[in-house]
Formats: C-alpha cells, structure tokens, sequence
C-alpha cells in the first residue's frame, strides 16, 4: 500500500515538475531547474530534454485545443514515467521533497 502512494505522489510530483515548465518558458528552464535541483548528470540532461520537449508541446496543444487536452493528459503520464526511469532513487526523493514543499506552499498562498 505504501508503494502505491508513494508511486501515486511521484507521478503527481513529476506532472507537476513539467506544469512548471510551462509557466516559466519551456522544456529548457525545467531541464535546468531540474539539474540545479537535482544534481542531473550530462547522460540524464541528455535523456531528459527531449521528454521535457514533447510535454511541453502536448500542454501547449491542450491549450490551444481543448479537444486534446485527455488524450495529452494520457501521453504526458507516460512520459512522466520515462522521467522518472532517467532519476535516481535518491533524485526521486529530492524531488518529492521539493513537490511536497511547493505544494505547502501554494496552499498558503491561496489561505492569504
């Protein structure tokens, strides 16, 4: 049961890595916060980049079609799962820590 919530916040963790990417410009400010954050090595930022790409560009047709937007939900889950094959264990759980930071912290904000 454990292992099922902790995959289930992962990929809540890893989609909302790649929303972020969205709002602050692209798939390459997130490959970069992402290695700041996480230590990438030069074969994960490798690997990663063209994930971070094609999410990218399947949110942006979501916006643009709204039509499209479950079947690139579906595709971007898949992709998550290809992040987070590319991370280590212990970059996993950075990034869980991180999530769950700003997520607290997004709550406030809305409280205020």
């Amino acid at each position: 049961m454990k292992k099922l919530i902790l995959g289930a916040l992962l990929a809540a963790g890893l989609n909302g890595f790649s929303q972020e990417a969205d709002k602050k410009g692209g798939s390459d400010k997130m490959l970069q916060k992402m290695t700041t954050e996480l230590s990438l090595t030069t074969d994960q930022q490798a690997l990663l980049k063209p994930i971070l790409e094609e999410q990218s560009v399947l949110r942006k047709d979501s916006k643009e079609n709204p039509d499209h937007a479950d079947a690139n939900k579906l595709k971007i889950k898949e992709l998550n799962k290809k992040v987070k094959e590319v991370l280590t264990p212990a970059q996993l759980e950075i990034q869980k820590a991180n999530m769950e930071k700003a997520k607290a912290e997004g709550k406030k904000e809305t409280k205020e």
